[in-house]
């Protein structure tokens, strides 16, 4: 038995991972923002896997402080080794931007700064042969590989993270690109990470568990166009190339995260079970540099005292 822990694993794709983890036999700790969702999720996994082993862990992305303390509470708890962390949390705004606690946009906080820190300070106290696997999106390739998503528009990492910033438009579409960019990121931060990691013996991977109907990333949206999305979700999946189902899609991140064909595998992007190759800009190494060293500053700029 290995532990893995789980980001925004009260529901969607992280709560179909860790109850095909806990199936397996393995620990799960749900990272969740709201413990109350989170215990109706171990319910769930309960429910599936009557002898599943899993614990509740509180952490909110968009604040840095709590990722600090949920990092504190998770080192001093008493579990059996750690196999992993995925970093599946996401939010998607398409109504106006919003800032995290922090002052920082907020796509960008919980898609990528909250994440950053979480992994970066558990770095260390992972095991060798454990893994690392950041949740990325086919949006980062731009509309001819997206269903016509917007492509990002990547810039220095102080300018996504500042919700100020002349130029950066409220429209939904401004929201999908700022969508784009933080998926970019996981899989730019999944490069660097694994070349910094790879002395330690931990594996980072990015995975695209495509476009997934049934998934809360609509909740920003109309409560018209959420319904109707809903319903849709069966058809769409059936009929949509690369479409998948939670369900899936959860079974190939727990896949991935656990399987021995993997083990030594690092700096892999992969859709489904196959690795394929991320945008070009997804490749530039001094992109990986920079995000990092800016990403180390925000968090730091954002450190109390």
């Amino acid at each position: 038995m290995l532990s893995f822990l789980v980001t925004g694993a009260s529901a969607g794709l992280g709560l179909a991972t860790a109850r095909e983890l806990a199936g397996h036999g393995h620990h799960v700790v749900l990272a969740v923002r709201n413990l109350e969702r989170g215990k109706a999720a171990a319910e769930q996994i309960l429910q599936a896997v009557p002898d599943a082993s899993c614990e509740l862990l509180e952490c909110d992305l968009a604040s840095l402080a709590s990722v600090r303390h949920a990092v504190s509470e998770f080192l001093g708890g008493d579990r059996p080794a750690v196999g992993g962390i995925i970093a599946n949390a996401g939010l998607q705004i398409v109504q106006g931007v919003q800032t995290s606690v922090d002052g920082y946009e907020l796509t960008f906080a919980i898609n990528h700064l909250g994440h950053f820190l979480l992994i970066t300070r558990l770095l260390p106290h992972l095991p060798s042969g454990s893994r690392v696997i950041s949740v990325s999106s086919q949006v980062h390739q731009g509309p001819a590989k997206s269903l016509g998503f917007p492509a990002p528009q990547w810039r220095d990492p102080r300018e996504l993270a500042d919700p100020t910033l002349p130029g950066i438009e409220s429209s939904p579409r401004a929201g999908r690109v700022r969508y784009a960019n933080s998926k970019l990121a996981n899989i730019m931060f999944t490069y660097e990470l694994a070349r910094r990691a790879s002395g330690q013996g931990v594996t980072a991977l990015a995975f695209d568990p495509a476009l997934m109907p049934e998934t809360g990333l609509d909740r920003q949206y109309p409560p018209l166009v959420q319904r109707a999305y809903g319903a849709l979700a069966p058809v769409i999946i059936a009929l949509t190339p690369g479409a998948r189902s939670v369900a899936q899609s959860g079974r190939d991140l727990a896949w991935l995260a656990t399987s021995p064909d993997l083990a030594g595998v690092t700096g892999s992007h992969y859709s489904g079970r196959k690795p394929r190759r991320s945008s070009a800009l997804s490749r530039q190494e001094s992109e990986w540099v920079r995000l990092w060293e800016r990403s180390e500053e925000l968090v730091a700029d954002a450190a109390p005292g």
